[in-house]
């Protein structure tokens, strides 16, 4: 259809040029001294416009040679560019399929046909994260060297990939020096905080440690779960860095806050210390602290192991047995409840309680402890049956 209005409208205008040449009978005049030149009208309004097109076209070929060097630089840039992007494309496949050689081989390629920094920076690490996968450690560092010729001397992508797999390599010192330069250029960035806290985590920086773990808390970077099992280890590291003893001790527990109070482990470390420095009685009452609001079989079980004057050990029992109504299934309390009730000489509750413990789990503890009882009693035979017991959960654990 659009074929068909093209050849109307040529026959149109063919009709109407006809005409016009048929009616337009004038002539023009042209006089160069000393010549006079007189021509039809029609034929010189074609000389002018045939006369334009030639002008037009040879101005046309004069600008297409002229810049035919420029196109054919833009046409290599561009062919370049799109071979490099394709190796780009496959060294990335490659690394992800775990074929190294390949793609350090083709990142390399791509990375000498880069020319714009942002090539250069994606395909020199692509090929540095190649050789360290391969640990060829040797060729990683020099493309690490050229990049840091070739692009900012921070870069913020450089820098952390230096940092990543210097941390790798337990290069610790390189890394904090790549860390350090990212932080420099994004101080607030998550992921390099991440990698500082891992940093720290392997230095044994306590301090450090909980410093990062509260940062990454505050930006959702760690869930709750996560940064309680960090504070936790650093906690116990730095309680295991430092001899705390007597008042320095209790003031240190004194300033953790209520949620690292709460963390078992830590709180266990600092009752076992408290029970080897002769404190009972303080152990005593960070247990209780820590019971009322948290239950934990394994405090539980510390707690009847505490070395207490004798005045104290009636409220101690008293104290145990109060959390029974609240745990009477807690295997670990029942044989707290056995071991009181037998140092207070309470044989019968004693065995009531060690025998309540083995119907709820049958442990080599609760065993050995029953036979201890049993022996007091005089009852050798039952006891020798518990040690069998005792010893065979042993042996099958």
């Amino acid at each position: 259809m659009r074929i068909l209005v093209w050849l109307i409208a040529l026959f149109a205008l063919a009709v109407g040029v006809t005409l016009f040449a048929q009616v337009n009978t004038g002539y023009a005049l042209l006089f160069v001294p000393p010549w006079r030149v007189e021509i039809s009208l029609n034929v010189f309004i074609l000389l002018v416009l045939i006369t334009v097109a030639v002008l037009y076209a040879v101005t046309r070929l004069v600008r297409e040679l002229g810049g035919l060097p420029t196109r054919v630089k833009r046409y290599r840039e561009r062919q370049a560019q799109d071979a490099s992007m394709k190796l780009e494309r496959e060294s990335r496949i490659a690394f992800h399929e775990g074929r190294y050689q390949r793609a350090e081989r083709l990142a390399s390629e791509a990375y000498a046909a880069s020319r714009t920094a942002e090539a250069i920076a994606v395909n020199g690490l692509l090929a540095a994260r190649s050789a360290h996968a391969m640990r060829d450690y040797a060729k990683r560092d020099r493309y690490f060297s050229e990049l840091k010729q070739k692009l900012t001397p921070q870069h913020l992508a450089l820098a952390m990939t230096m940092a990543e797999l210097y941390l790798d390599e337990r290069r610790y010192a390189d890394a904090d020096i790549a860390i350090a330069e990212a932080r420099a250029v994004s101080p607030k960035l998550t992921a390099a905080m991440r990698l500082e806290l891992r940093l720290r985590q392997r230095e044994d920086n306590p301090q450090a440690v909980l410093r990062l773990c509260e940062q990454l808390a505050r930006t959702d970077a760690l869930d709750a779960a996560q940064a309680a099992r960090i504070r936790a280890q650093a906690l116990l590291s730095l309680l295991a860095s430092h001899a705390l003893a007597g008042r320095e001790l209790k003031n240190w527990w004194t300033k953790l806050s209520a949620d690292d109070k709460a963390l078992p482990q830590v709180t266990a470390a600092v009752v076992d210390q408290f029970s080897e420095q002769g404190a009972a009685q303080d152990a005593r009452v960070i247990i209780e602290d820590t019971l009322a609001k948290q239950w934990s079989s394994d405090l539980v079980e510390r707690y009847g192991r505490l070395d207490l004057p004798a005045e104290e050990r009636v409220g101690q029992l008293q104290q145990a047995e109060t959390w029974l109504v609240a745990h009477p299934e807690d295997s670990q309390l029942l044989l707290t409840l056995g071991r009181l009730c037998s140092a207070r000489s309470l044989w019968g509750k004693a065995l009531n309680y060690l025998e309540a413990c083995l119907a709820v789990e049958k442990t080599a503890v609760a065993h050995a402890e029953l036979a201890e009882l049993l022996e007091r009693l005089d009852r050798h035979d039952d006891a020798a049956k518990h040690y069998r017991a005792a010893l065979e959960l042993a042996l099958s654990r």
